[in-house]
Parts: C-alpha cells; structure tokens; sequence
C-alpha cells in the first residue's frame, strides 16, 4: 500500500479516503495569554497541549466515496470517537513521546514495569535535546518501558491492515554505565485491547554514543491497535543508567530522520459540506470535511 494513503473511520474498521484535491488545513492550536505587568513588561502563557483542526477540502466526488464519508458524519458509524491516519504527519507519537520527555521535563506518557527501575527526565545527558529520558536501575533486573496510548478511549495507536510501521529510537550507554542489550517491540492488540502478539527488532548493545535501533512489522490479523515497548534484556547492574531520545512510530519499514510527534487522537466531525449539481445526483461538488480532535 502507498505510504501516503489517508485512512478515516473507527479503529479496526478504517478505509482509504482519497487524497484532497483542494488540500488540507491541519493547524495544530495552543492557547495563548499575554498578561502586562505592572513595570510595562508582558508575560506570556501557553498551554502545553494543542489540538488540531483538520479541513479536508475536496474539488469533487463521487457518491460511492462520498456515502462512506456521510454514514460517519450522521452517525451510522455511531458515536466515535473516529481516527484519522494522517499522512502529512511522519511521526505518529505524542509530544512529549517523540520529544523524549522534553514537552513536560517529565515522564508523562511513558510507563515502566518490571522491577529494580525508574525512569526520570534528563536534561544534560542529550542526544537531540534539550532533555532525555532517564533509566535508572537498582539491580540486575529486567525491564519494560512502554509508551502509553494517546487517548482514553483507546488502548493504543489504531492501525490499519497490511500497513508496515516501524518503531525507532536512540540509546545511549556504557563507559561508566554498564553495557545492556536493549531491544524496541510493537505490541498488537484487539478491539478490546487484548495482546495478540509482539514483533522485536534486533538487540542494541549499548556504547557511549547515542545509535538507533528499531523494529519493523505489519500488524497480525485482528490487529487494530499498537503500542511501544523498549525493554532491556540483560546486562544491567546497580546504578547502571540508559538513555534514550528521538522516538519514533511511523509508516513504512526503514527508519527516516527524526520528525516531531503530535499523536495520532481521537477525531469528530465537524461539518460535511454536500452539494451536487442539476441533474448529477451520483457527484458531488466541492465537499469539505471538516474534523475536530477531542479528549
């Protein structure tokens, strides 16, 4: 399948829409605030999180392409929330995920498990900066870093059938810290958020550079959503520390460049522009879809 393919609709029920003719509008807003002061200064605020608005403009279609598009927006689909697989968007994790705990100089999104680690934000020991994520480790255990799903509703990123994804990250370890065998895994799920089965790419041997690593798979049947692990296989010790930066999820199976993440979230529609000209009840002219991320 074409990497550039748009996909809309339930998770585990997406379709192909066509690409928009007319282009589309997918500004990414954050709140802001100026506040003046009292000496004549301006201080400014803005949240952390934004959320996007996506105006897909199409120059025509056909009723066929067009009905589909029309049983979500009068809700034969029901409720949704709905995903749109945006192909404008390389890096398919959220902001603080793909920034390596940078958006909130925290761990939030992340989770670890296993025993003996911890995970913190580090803002000196970098490879694209200006923070990286921290793992630390009491004792020779395993361990399991997950990067947790975008939205409540889900138990994880939607996935479309038969499409590759590859997962990527940058570790860095060694010298004073002890040398650990790391590998990154997608986890596929059902419906209901049920593991099926996990892909996992090659053991990293870690060195005093930061190097990629990464996994490659296309999701198993009954597969609707993913999630991403790291986890650490053998080699650590009492206070061995990793670090990790540049995570990546995106289509296809080779590892590109490093591109910002701003999730895969839940969408709404908004509106669905419907005209048809005299006497060509099978076209429709100049529909716009207009989507609202939610949660």
């Amino acid at each position: 399948m074409a990497t550039d393919s748009m996909y809309f609709g339930r998770p585990g029920f997406l379709f192909e829409i066509p690409h928009p003719r007319g282009g589309v509008q997918e500004t990414r807003l954050r709140a802001f605030s100026a506040f003046p002061t009292a000496a004549g200064g301006v201080r400014t605020g803005r949240v952390l999180d934004g959320k996007r608005t996506f105006e897909l403009r199409y120059e025509q279609l056909f009723y066929d392409t067009h009905y589909t598009i029309e049983a979500i927006d009068q809700g034969h689909e029901g409720p949704g929330p709905f995903a749109l697989i945006d192909p404008g968007r390389v890096n398919y994790l959220m902001v603080n995920q793909s920034a390596a705990t940078s958006q909130t100089n925290g761990t939030d999104n992340f989770t670890i498990g296993g025993s003996g680690c911890t995970i913190e934000s580090n803002d000196s020991v970098y490879d694209r900066g200006p923070r990286a994520l921290q793992w630390n480790f009491t004792f020779a255990a395993s361990g399991d870093l997950t990067l947790d799903a975008p939205a409540v509703d889900w138990p994880g990123i939607p996935v479309v059938s038969g499409v590759a994804l590859v997962f990527s990250a940058y570790a860095k370890g060694g010298g004073t810290d002890a040398i650990m065998s790391i590998t990154a895994c997608l986890e596929w799920l059902d419906i209901n958020g049920v593991s099926l089965s996990t892909s996992t790419g090659s053991a990293l041997v870690t060195s005093t550079t930061y190097t990629v690593f990464s996994v490659t798979a296309s999701p198993p049947a009954s597969a609707v959503y993913v999630l991403c692990h790291v986890k650490a296989n053998s080699g650590m010790s009492a206070g061995s520390v990793l670090y990790l930066d540049r995570f990546q999820l995106q289509r296809g199976s080779t590892v590109s460049s490093w591109r910002p993440g701003t999730g895969v979230l839940p969408v709404e529609v908004v509106s669905f522009v419907d005209e048809w000209p005299w006497q060509a009840t099978d076209y429709r002219s100049g529909p716009v879809l207009t989507l609202q991320e939610a949660g």
